[in-house]
């Protein structure tokens, strides 16, 4: 009997010890998980022009515009023109207080002349008065000749013209009326006409002064070429805008002042490179760079940055067409992580991605 249990304790314990085995794992059966892929899209690079192209609203106005008066007002003897008139520069257009004011010239011109004989007498006399009398003498001519040329001065501008070719548009005047020092008439140059358009600091840097430009109205099928003819070098300090002036020639006169206009600009920007969207850039520490898909995985590229466009840049060196740049989870990436595609698209025509 001992001898049977001692058998059956025996084969106890071996099946125990194989069971234990079997349910064991291996160190070979285990695996380390696959990295876990960015999710990226992707554009291939095609060259393009660096080019800047604008539209903007801007506003006709005249060449010049001038309101004309007689700075002494007075009575309004005659009035030459009314509105629509075509004048020339120089031309008659209305005459205030003239006839007073030529008279007090001519009185002024009597004092000066009876002056002038009592110095020039004075004069010849030489020690027989005393020199007081001399001083006194040129004094009063030199008092009667600053009179004359005084009145001289208030007949020029009691004649209000025009002092340039343009077209009356407004008269505030009436024979018989005394008028106060304003306004009386209003002539603008619309001939060539002037278009002024708002520009922000960013787009303001690549306009240049003699470029073309053109022009186009709501109220006009005919669109117009013109020139940019100045840009002011300061921006205005309530709308932080800079302000630049297109000059379109106008001989129909259909660009009137006051007419809303839509201006188009095309420059055409320094620089041989690759056009790409500033967002796609990457910075890392003082480098600057973007990445590139390769076999799958990211490849970082250290980019030489030329002119900006707007929300665009030009890439000169780094980047090559062809290639696939990451335009989408870029900023995610580490040199040589795996991707996984989700769209592809080719690029760039203003900065953006046509995709597939």
């Amino acid at each position: 009997m001992k001898l049977i249990w001692l058998a059956s304790t025996f084969l106890l314990v071996i099946g125990c010890g194989t069971a234990g085995a079997t349910q064991s794992p291996s160190k070979t059966e285990r695996t380390a998980p696959n990295a876990k892929a960015t999710r990226v899209e992707v554009a291939k690079v095609t060259p393009s022009e660096p080019k800047l192209e604008l539209t903007l609203p801007g506003e006709v106005e005249g060449q010049r515009d001038a309101q004309l008066g007689a700075p002494r007002g007075g009575y309004i003897e005659s009035v030459h023109v009314k509105v629509g008139d075509q004048v020339r520069a120089g031309q008659l257009l209305v005459r205030v207080d003239s006839s007073t004011q030529t008279a007090v010239l001519d009185q002024a011109k009597v004092e000066l002349y009876t002056a002038s004989r009592e110095y020039q007498r004075a004069r010849a006399l030489g020690d027989a008065i005393p020199s007081a009398e001399v001083d006194a003498a040129e004094s009063r001519w030199q008092a009667a000749k600053a009179s004359f040329g005084s009145q001289a001065v208030a007949v020029s501008r009691s004649v209000v013209t025009a002092p340039f070719a343009g077209v009356v548009v407004e008269v505030d005047a009436e024979v018989g009326e005394v008028a106060a020092a304003q306004p009386l008439v209003r002539v603008v140059q619309i001939d060539p006409a002037k278009v002024t358009v708002s520009v922000s600091d960013r787009d303001i840097v690549a306009l240049r002064e003699g470029q073309e430009a053109r022009v186009t109205t709501d109220a006009l099928t005919q669109g117009f070429t013109g020139k940019v003819k100045r840009i002011r070098k300061a921006a205005d300090l309530s709308t932080r805008t800079f302000t630049a002036e297109v000059e379109v020639a106008n001989p129909g006169r259909q660009l009137l002042p006051g007419m809303i206009a839509s201006v188009s600009l095309s420059t055409e920007l320094d620089g041989n490179g690759l056009v790409i969207s500033q967002d796609w850039l990457v910075t890392r520490g003082d480098d600057v760079g973007v990445f590139v898909e390769q076999a799958g995985v990211a490849k970082w590229r250290t980019v030489t940055l030329g002119p900006l466009v707007r929300h665009q840049i030009v890439v000169m060196t780094g980047l090559a067409p062809g290639e696939n740049l990451i335009t989408t989870g870029h900023r995610d990436l580490a040199d040589g992580d795996p991707l996984l595609i989700t769209r592809k698209g080719s690029c760039c025509t203003l900065g953006r991605v046509v995709f597939d």
